[in-house]
């Protein structure tokens, strides 16, 4: 193994510790907040945060072969637009009209109004969301760096999050009148699943691949 070599074995590894090390405590935070009393409002800060760094440390890497996308444009672009569009929205929901009683109290022209901006806005973190993280998925798996079939990982966390998204509803939508407190409890432990893959599950496979690379098993990206 040439010096070459083995320095860009270690700026990947270290970008897999890093970023699979803060994937990890994402999802143990995110196991913890609602078995915490009082945790939950007080850690989704930190969570975002944490979850924003944790993929940037994917993005731009120690190196350009350290980097998920090999710091190409439009990887790094979606990427980027994953790690901070949920610190984005906890902005924007900050000046979000409340649908209680003050707005149906004002009349019903403004709680109209209200409703149509939080649809907006719904609609809109939904589509960027999806949209964003699509992309990154794509362009991770056509970047070579990471090998297969991990390559394809975040792909299927991303169809896990929408399958968590859509199973509930759809379960909702069939439930009888009085039944919807057992499907309440199977949409939070679906949701939950969700979660952990694209946190617990990538963060794990993002750590025992650096392992691999520390063995020399993992074939890494070599510039043409």
């Amino acid at each position: 193994m040439t010096d070459d070599s083995g320095q860009r074995l270690r700026r990947q590894r270290s970008t897999w510790m890093i970023g699979g090390i803060g994937l990890v405590v994402c999802g143990v935070i995110g196991m913890l907040q609602y078995s915490v009393v009082g945790m939950a409002q007080a850690s989704g800060l930190v969570l975002d945060a944490l979850f924003a760094s944790s993929v940037l440390v994917f993005a731009i890497g120690s190196s350009r072969a350290a980097s998920v996308v090999r710091r190409e444009p439009l990887g790094m672009v979606a990427l980027v637009v994953v790690a901070v569009w949920p610190l984005v929205m906890r902005v924007v929901a900050a000046f979000l009209p409340p649908m209680g009683a003050e707005t149906f109290d004002a009349g019903l022209e403004a709680y109209r109004a209200a409703e149509g901006t939080l649809t907006a806005v719904f609609y809109v973190n939904l589509l960027v969301s999806l949209a964003a993280a699509l992309l990154a998925c794509v362009r991770i798996a056509r970047a070579g760096v990471v090998p297969a079939p991990w390559n394809r990982a975040p792909l299927w966390a991303l169809i896990a999050s929408v399958a968590a998204g859509v199973v509930p509803q759809l379960l909702f939508a069939a439930s009888r009148p009085g039944g919807a407190q057992g499907y309440a409890e199977i949409a939070i432990l679906i949701g939950a699943v969700g979660f952990l893959a694209r946190t617990l599950g990538l963060g794990i496979i993002a750590l025992v691949l650096a392992a691999r690379v520390r063995s020399g098993s993992v074939d890494v990206y070599r510039p043409t």
